[in-house]
């Protein structure tokens, strides 16, 4: 006998026995409809603990993201939405500093062919379109990062919507291909 049922105490133990009597009743009378309806409340009885345990998990996941925020009555949804906005204005500084850099590669040009007799400042413009190079493959990083958070984000509100459903009783959590796919976000290199 299953542990979990020596567990769930005398009266719990007399109704399962019961139900299973009652589902091999009705196999052995041919009656599969009786028969379907007492093995699922057998699958009931034994999957409950696990739906009460996910549905305790997202009301302390709710409650500890909603204590968790800068506001103390913030929620996931919000949260994601602050996540979104942050990564927005990332981009968008991102893209900003990468015009920058390339205006000062071609200020820097201009510099350099004024100045092709003096070797000092031939070697500056050339450090400084370096340096420009390397800011620029710098804000790459600012690309895979905004991937990454709204990877994370997509996940984090999948798992929430999931643990909400789970705690209402409606279909379990399920993550679109689509929202991983690997197209970019942020400035294009």
């Amino acid at each position: 006998m299953n542990a979990a049922l020596l567990d769930a105490g005398v009266e719990n133990r007399a109704a399962v026995i019961a139900c299973l009597h009652a589902a091999l009743d009705a196999l052995e009378a041919d009656d599969h409809s009786a028969w379907r309806a007492r093995v699922d409340e057998l699958i009931e009885w034994r999957t409950q603990p696990l739906v009460q345990g996910l549905a305790k998990l997202a009301r302390e996941l709710d409650q500890a993201l909603g204590q968790g925020t800068a506001t103390g009555n913030g929620s996931l949804p919000e949260a994601c939405a602050r996540l979104e906005h942050v990564v927005r204005i990332c981009e968008e500084a991102s893209h900003h500093t990468l015009d920058l850099i390339q205006e000062c590669g071609v200020l820097v040009g201009t510099l350099a062919s004024r100045a092709q007799a003096d070797d000092d400042t031939v070697a500056t413009t050339a450090a400084i379109r370096s340096r420009l190079s390397e800011m620029t493959a710098a804000q790459g990083y600012q690309d895979l990062t905004g991937q990454i958070i709204r990877r994370v984000i997509a996940l984090v509100a999948a798992v929430n919507a999931g643990l909400g459903d789970v705690a209402s009783d409606a279909v379990p959590l399920h993550l679109s291909a689509q929202e991983f796919t690997s197209k970019g976000f942020g400035p294009s290199l």
